[in-house]
């Protein structure tokens, strides 16, 4: 199975013997942080890569294994597409995804085998796993990353992250942020070649049916990426009858909230002197999210849907309803009590985060002037600021500047598809 073996060299090169005056300088905090890693890393993908082979001699079937009609939440970070993955997650007797557990310590179906058959055994001998599966979460609680994006063993996760075991993945980035080696990830379509992108994608569609395959064969895969928005041809292609969900957000929030957490990200992985060192390519890749699946998918609704997250937030049950009436999908009695739960307890949630704009070296105003745009496209509030009057023709055409930029910032002879 594919692993990149020559981008995984050169991340742990650069890594230890170039990385003076970068966000990624080598202190001893990072030293120490790189040392772990890989103590951890590389065992345990000799360890995964040996049961990936027992999958092929003891489930030989799970290669036949069908991906029907797979459903990918897309959209700019921190707009409410975790809140609806994990939502939507609740309706087990129709959809799957992977979860914490499975995507950090078992991507095959021979180890989860394993571990279904152990947590058996443990119910006979006073639930020890469960015990540990239980501090393994509060120590989850309180770390600094729970505030602004909850991980739980048995939660659903982002599948993107199962890429991590063939080291070609932008989850990558916080760890190993090379802008001319990783960040091409967020702009899969158009960054990464296409014989290598049929590489990858033969990979992750191996992943893929052995979860599906674990879980019976029958279910819907779930699948939630925000950085899947810069992946859509290439799913499209390998996935004719997927179904994609995109959540939009006013770049007023979404926008600080994901510098925050990026911000975040390297302050645990690395020791940057500026926590939002990378700031400006972020906030292209923002603009890129907004547009870059609506462009692709104009003229075609049958598989593509926008919902904005003042509507998720706001109405959970009428969002899950609509939605399923979309999906063809009918929605069972408890499930609709959950959804309705979750309505009530959402309309009492107020975040408390407030991101210090100055300190990020943005105002409002230059976030209004950088996305207005997407202000235009989308019709979000301004609150104190006024849009000029502008032409829809006028806002095609600012889109296809930017994806003109983008093609020019990626200047790769085998790119990937970008509708023009």
């Amino acid at each position: 199975m594919y692993f990149d073996f020559g981008a995984f060299i050169e991340s742990q090169f650069r890594a230890f013997f170039k990385s003076r005056g970068t966000p990624y300088r080598l202190t001893f905090k990072r030293f120490f942080f790189l040392i772990g890693w890989l103590l951890i890393y590389i065992p345990a993908e000799v360890v995964n890569r040996l049961f990936f082979l027992l999958d092929e001699i003891l489930f030989p079937k799970y290669r036949r294994q069908e991906i029907r009609e797979p459903i990918f939440i897309i959209g700019n970070p921190r707009s409410g597409t975790t809140f609806l993955h994990r939502l939507l997650y609740q309706d087990r007797s129709t959809f799957t995804s992977f979860t914490v557990w499975e995507l950090a310590l078992a991507p095959s179906i021979t180890q989860r085998k394993i571990i279904w058959g152990l947590v058996k055994i443990g119910r006979w001998i006073g639930r020890p796993f469960t015990g540990l599966a239980k501090s393994i979460n509060r120590w989850l609680k309180k770390s600094r990353v729970d505030k602004t994006h909850a991980i739980r063993l048995a939660e659903a996760e982002e599948d993107e992250h199962i890429m991590i075991h063939a080291w070609a993945s932008e989850t990558l980035f916080n760890l190993y942020p090379f802008l001319d080696k990783i960040f091409p990830y967020f702009y899969y379509d158009q960054a990464i070649p296409q014989a290598k992108q049929a590489k990858l994608m033969r990979f992750y569609k191996s992943m893929l049916k052995r979860h599906l395959y674990a879980h019976g064969g029958d279910k819907i895969l779930l699948s939630k990426n925000p950085s899947y928005s810069s992946k859509v041809a290439a799913l499209t292609e390998h996935f004719p009858d997927a179904r994609f969900i995109k959540l939009v957000r006013n770049p007023f929030e979404a926008v600080p909230s994901m510098l925050n957490v990026m911000a975040m990200g390297l302050d645990i992985f690395c020791d940057p002197k500026d926590p939002y060192a990378y700031k400006s390519e972020l906030m292209d890749l923002m603009n890129h999210y907004y547009f870059y699946p609506v462009q692709f998918f104009e003229g075609r609704q049958e598989p593509f849907r926008i919902i904005r997250y003042s509507d998720l937030t706001q109405q959970p049950s009428q969002t899950v309803s609509d939605l399923y009436a979309w999906l063809g999908l009918a929605q069972s009695d408890s499930f609709k009590a959950l959804v309705a739960e979750t309505t009530r307890t959402q309309r009492k949630y107020k975040s408390a985060h407030r991101y210090p704009l100055q300190e990020m070296g943005l105002s409002r105003q230059i976030l209004f002037k950088t996305f207005e745009e997407v202000f235009h496209y989308y019709d979000f509030p301004t609150n104190e600021f006024e849009l000029p009057e502008r032409e829809l023709s006028r806002q095609k055409q600012g889109r296809t500047k930017a994806a003109q930029k983008e093609r020019r910032r990626f200047p790769n002879g085998e790119q990937g598809k970008l509708p023009s």
